[in-house]
Order: structure tokens, then C-alpha cells, then sequence
């Protein structure tokens, strides 16, 4: 049987599934909600591509050929198949619409992630996370890629035609000095108290050491580094015995064996931005992230 042929007779079936079951053609058309001539119509196509009749009267009602018979059990598997299939479709559909992929920074995984994907669970309930952490070059792949529906990072992805950008918040950086460091008991520190002292900081790829040299080139610094790590836990750790100091995001909660001193330069502070591009459609999880994002009051007091 030919195609065409094959997708008239496939869609003729459930009307010799309703006869079966409801033992007439008027109890049929009410079964599948059409008019009782569309069921007629159906069977007499069927009845035409089997060659074969597939209702004969029974007294005053009708009932299946013996030819009808013999197809019945495989015309309720076929459909019973492209039944699975197509829920198979929709639970793929669905899961994909309840999918949302983000990105973030390492420091933002305390916080500010966990508030977002408690305010995105309110507002959409069957939201479903992949949860992407890391520097910022991976993080900004993720987002380049389509990997990632959003990202959080610092600096802030620049905003263009492809991609929005929405500032989070500022956060202050300071400097983590030993409690026994000469700089401990200072109320405010410059860049240029430290210039001498060895220094801890992160690797090239995250966000924190491309605004940490930038600070330092602006203030004329060349740094010695002592270590380069990729968490900020080490870093302070480091700190605390005493390798070096650290240029770094405030501490929650506060440490008790390092001293965090605010840091007076203007420009040591971290822009947070969250990112996601406009040039795709995003799923309706994603699409719900968005908005509240947008709406802005889902981030803690703090910041």
C-alpha cells in the first residue's frame, strides 16, 4: 500500500475502533464528537482501500465484517503506538518548556542564584534547572552557544541587539589582609598601600582578575603574585596563613581569620549583571526567568 493510501486508511481507524466498542454507527459519531454522515463517510473510504466490506447488518443494528475483525487488533495497536508517540512528544515538549539553563560565577552560588531560583519556582512551579557554575570565559560560552538561557557574571556581558543585559546590583570590594597584617585596623585602604605586598589572586579566565588588574593597572601597580587559584575560599584560606593578601568580594557570612578592609579606590567594585540573548525563543521556564529578573524584586536586601 502506497503512502497516501496508507495515511487514509490510518485515519479512518478510530472510527472502526468506536463501532467496535459502541456496537453502532450513531453511538460512534457521539463517542468521537462527529456528525454521525462523517463516520459513514469513514468506513465506506476504509471498506474501498481494503476491498473488502467491514459492516454487515445484525437485525436492526449492524456489526463488524469478519474482514473488520481480523483488522481490529492491529488497527488498536497502530493506534495505540502513535498514542505512546505522541505523549512521548509531549512529555519532550513539556520538559523542554519547563527547562531553563544558567550560568554564574562561582561567588554568586551563595546568595544571589538560590534567591533567583526560589523567586522563578514561585512564579513557575514545574521549572526545571540546569545549573551551569564557573569562570566567567565559561559561563559567557555557555550563553554564546545557546548551552545556557541566562548568565550571571562580572563584569556584566555587554549589552547589544543579541543580548540583555540587566544590572543586579554593585558590590563593594575589599581587601583580605591576616588579622595580624600592619593593614588589619585601618578603616579604608588604597591600592597603593599594598603595591609591595605579595599577592593573591584568581586565574585569567574569571571575572574577579579581569577587574582586579584592571584596578591595578590603573593605579599604576605591577603586582608580584604569589598564588593564582580558581575559588575564592582558597584565596582567603591563603590569606589566613599568611602567603599574601587578596583583592576580593565581601565574605558571607564575615570570616573570623581574615580581616576584610574596605578599599577606597572608585572603581573597586564588582557590577553583577545577568545576560540572555534575544535572537533565540527561549522556553516558557526561561522566558519566565527573564520576567522575573526584570521585575527585580526577588534579590536579597543586602544587595
Amino acid at each position: 500500500m502506497r503512502t497516501p493510501e496508507l495515511r487514509e486508511v490510518l485515519s479512518d481507524l478510530p472510527y472502526l475502533l468506536a463501532i467496535a466498542s459502541t456496537g453502532g454507527v450513531t453511538a460512534a459519531a457521539e463517542e468521537l464528537a462527529v456528525p454521525q454522515p462523517t463516520v459513514s463517510r469513514g468506513l465506506a473510504r476504509l471498506a474501498e482501500r481494503l476491498g473488502a466490506p467491514v459492516l454487515e447488518r445484525d437485525g436492526r443494528g449492524v456489526r463488524l465484517t469478519e474482514e473488520a475483525q481480523a483488522l481490529l487488533p492491529h488497527a488498536e495497536r497502530a493506534l495505540a503506538a502513535v498514542d505512546d508517540g505522541l505523549d512521548a512528544v509531549r512529555r519532550l515538549t513539556g520538559e523542554r518548556a519547563d527547562a531553563v539553563s544558567l550560568a554564574f560565577q562561582h561567588t554568586q552560588g551563595r546568595i544571589v542564584v538560590p534567591a533567583l531560583v526560589r523567586a522563578l519556582r514561585a512564579d513557575y512551579p514545574a521549572a526545571r534547572f540546569d545549573l551551569r557554575q564557573g569562570a566567567r570565559d565559561g559561563c559567557l560560552e555557555a550563553l554564546e552557544s545557546g548551552a545556557a538561557d541566562a548568565v550571571i557574571v562580572s563584569p556584566a556581558y555587554p549589552a547589544s541587539t543579541q543580548v540583555r543585559t540587566v544590572h543586579l546590583y554593585d558590590e563593594p570590594l575589599v581587601l583580605a589582609v591576616p588579622p595580624e597584617h600592619r593593614l588589619a585596623q585601618r578603616r579604608r585602604v588604597r591600592l597603593h598601600d599594598v603595591a609591595s605586598e605579595p599577592l593573591l589572586v584568581m586565574r585569567a579566565a574569571f571575572g574577579l582578575r579581569i577587574q582586579v588588574d584592571d584596578l591595578l593597572s590603573e593605579a599604576g601597580i605591577t603586582p608580584t603574585i604569589a598564588f593564582e587559584g580558581e575559588d575564592v575560599q582558597t584565596l582567603r584560606g591563603l590569606v589566613a596563613a599568611g602567603l599574601g593578601v587578596a583583592v576580593l568580594p565581601p565574605a558571607i557570612p564575615r570570616p573570623t581569620d581574615v580581616v576584610e578592609v574596605p578599599i577606597s579606590d572608585a572603581h573597586a567594585v564588582r557590577r553583577i549583571g545577568l545576560s540572555w540573548r534575544t535572537d533565540r525563543r527561549p522556553s516558557a521556564a526561561a522566558q519566565a526567568l527573564y520576567d522575573v529578573v526584570q521585575r527585580g524584586d526577588w534579590l536579597p536586601r543586602r544587595h
